[in-house]
């Protein structure tokens, strides 16, 4: 069963909170501070492996979460970090924000691999902030939290030359004829019910083929197989449009025909810019000839294109065929082999977000109690612990506390109001 998409909830590690620690030991009278710093939370990775082909080992998991950092210690130790998680997906898997519908990553080659969710920082211990002015201070941090993301992982295969056309048009044997691979085959509608790859080797180089299952119509609007399989002709160089002339398979070659190009019109028109192979199957067939001479002089009126006539079953043929399939290809290696690099660079480079202005917003809830809120008050709000009133003081300034009762008496508030931010109630001074 092909399982080729799923969404999943992604955490980073938190990072470990510091500690506030004092040294107690006979030699030392002075004592001072030796709480440690929390250790770093464990970071989730994309990583692209080709031994895999489905989707399937993440399709029952809801929720992947990164290993937390360990809290800091006495005597200066510094919490363990956590663990790194490396999530592992087939080569031509897409991850796209399930949120924004923003593309994250394409993992395009086997070892790609892509830092999805940073895990947070540990937070300081009180060693950390003694000074000059401050030789005892009573002060620690909690670590930040790790990133999060609701993701979709949608999987479209990677091949050079991707096959298509109607249920039984001979795609799976030609591609077990020329890759020496053991598709299973029988005369029955969608023989193939996930698309299969196979390597052709030809004068020393080799091409990726796939047989893409059979399209019907109406698959663009997602009748039969339809969507689930259209999507990965997407990122195929060539095509191979193949058309069964043998009686048993079509009364009519060309409709056939032309019921594929419809097909991928609906669903993206762009594909039929890329070359595709216009190729005649089991010419073998006694009953082929009537067949293609009617393709041939319907096609004529709309194309000049060359028309490949074969048997994948006997591979007769099928060499001219993959002449000038490998031919095309040469041409363009090298610069598809650059435009796939760029492409794997652009995910690697450190996206730096356009800093927007913190904006804080003063509400009231239910209750007529204002609420304070933004983005910088809620992570001093999840960092520092109000368990000193040394921390309290610190939070105070890192939130500019004396704004925020300047602005809500500017609003009609009066010394002794009660205001809220996050869950803790203050008073207006």
């Amino acid at each position: 069963m092909l399982i080729d998409k799923c969404t999943l909830f992604l955490r980073a590690g938190n990072g470990g909170n510091g500690v506030i620690s004092w040294r107690k030991e006979a030699h030392y009278p002075k004592g001072g501070p030796w709480g440690g710093d929390g250790g770093k939370g464990g970071d989730v990775y994309i990583i692209g492996d080709h031994n895999l082909n489905s989707l399937i080992d993440l399709r029952y998991k809801k929720k992947i979460e990164a290993e937390d950092g360990e809290n800091g210690k006495t005597k200066l130790a510094t919490g363990k970090n956590g663990n790194d998680i490396y999530i592992k997906v087939p080569v031509g898997t897409t991850i796209t924000n399930s949120i924004t519908n923003e593309v994250i990553v394409d993992i395009l080659v086997t070892g790609q691999k892509y830092l999805i969710c940073k895990g947070g920082m540990g937070g300081k211990g009180n060693a950390y902030f003694k000074s000059s002015k401050n030789r005892i201070p009573n002060l620690c941090e909690n670590g930040e939290l790790g990133e999060t993301i609701e993701a979709q992982f949608e999987l479209k295969y990677i091949a050079d030359v991707g096959l298509l056309g109607l249920p039984n048009a001979g795609k799976s044997t030609l591609v077990n004829s020329l890759s020496n691979t053991n598709l299973k085959t029988a005369n029955y509608m969608f023989t193939t019910l996930s698309p299969s790859l196979g390597v052709v080797n030809f004068e020393d180089e080799h091409l990726v083929f796939a047989d893409i299952p059979g399209i019907i119509e109406d698959a663009s609007n997602g009748s039969g197989l339809g969507l689930d399989f259209l999507k990965h002709i997407e990122r195929c160089h060539f095509l191979i449009h193949l058309i069964s002339v043998a009686n048993i398979d079509t009364e009519n070659p060309f409709k056939d025909y032309l019921t594929i190009v419809e097909e991928l019109k609906k669903y993206n028109k762009e594909i039929l810019k890329r070359k595709i192979f216009i190729v005649l199957n089991k010419i073998d067939e006694n009953d082929s000839k009537d067949n293609i001479n009617l393709f041939l002089k319907e096609f004529k009126k709309i194309s000049n294109k060359k028309v490949y006539q074969i048997s994948g079953f006997f591979k007769e043929n099928t060499n001219e065929l993959l002449k000038d399939i490998f031919k095309d290809y040469k041409k363009h290696k090298e610069q598809w082999e650059r435009e796939l690099e760029e492409k794997i660079n652009s995910y690697s480079l450190v996206k730096v977000e356009k800093e927007q202005e913190d904006i804080v917003t003063y509400e009231k809830d239910e209750n007529r109690i204002w609420v304070v809120s933004s983005k910088r008050i809620a992570y001093w709000f999840n960092r520092i612990p109000f368990n000193t009133d040394e921390n309290v003081t610190r939070f105070m300034q890192k939130i500019k506390m004396d704004e925020i009762e300047q602005t809500l008496k500017d609003k009609g508030a009066k010394i002794g109001d009660s205001f809220r931010i996050q869950d803790v109630m203050f008073e207006i001074n």
